[in-house]
């Protein structure tokens, strides 16, 4: 199956530090969401809160320290698609450089109806603000939300 698409993003600390920033339930709190019912841990049903979007959960299907990490979302659940529900695969891709880390998200699954179009244009616009935001929380200690 093709991705639908991918964004990228460098950011200027190791790759052990930005996994890190990312499958902590801590960490997350300070640049993404607003709780999180643990960290992320493979085979895992996790549960993001936002105040302003309301509960979203994922399903963790595998992790590769510091290489991979794939979480399973429901359209339906993420409030995506109005009649159908199905599953989108989310891919976080670190490549380590000598003084940075490259992160790529990904996403897989969506259709291509009208629904699926906008639900997968709305979550890249979400994976762009999170690496923007993760990336000035780990590299500045700021909190842009």
């Amino acid at each position: 199956m093709s991705r639908n698409y991918t964004i990228q993003r460098k950011i200027l600390k190791p790759v052990a530090e930005v996994f890190e920033a990312i499958i902590s339930s801590d960490k997350l709190k300070c640049y993404f969401v607003d709780s999180t019912s643990s960290d992320l841990v493979e085979g895992e049903r996790v549960v993001w809160q936002w105040d302003d979007y309301g509960a979203h959960p994922v399903v963790v299907r595998k992790i590769i320290k510091n290489q991979l990490i794939e979480l399973v979302l429901d359209s339906k659940e993420w409030k995506k698609t109005q009649n159908e529900a199905y599953e989108v695969l989310v891919i976080f891709e670190f490549e380590e450089q000598t003084d940075s880390t490259i992160l790529s998200i990904s996403e897989q699954g969506w259709k291509t109806d009208t629904d699926g179009l906008k639900g997968s244009h709305d979550n890249c616009g979400g994976w762009t603000h999170m690496t923007m935001c993760l990336k000035a929380y780990i590299e500045h200690g700021i909190d842009m939300r």
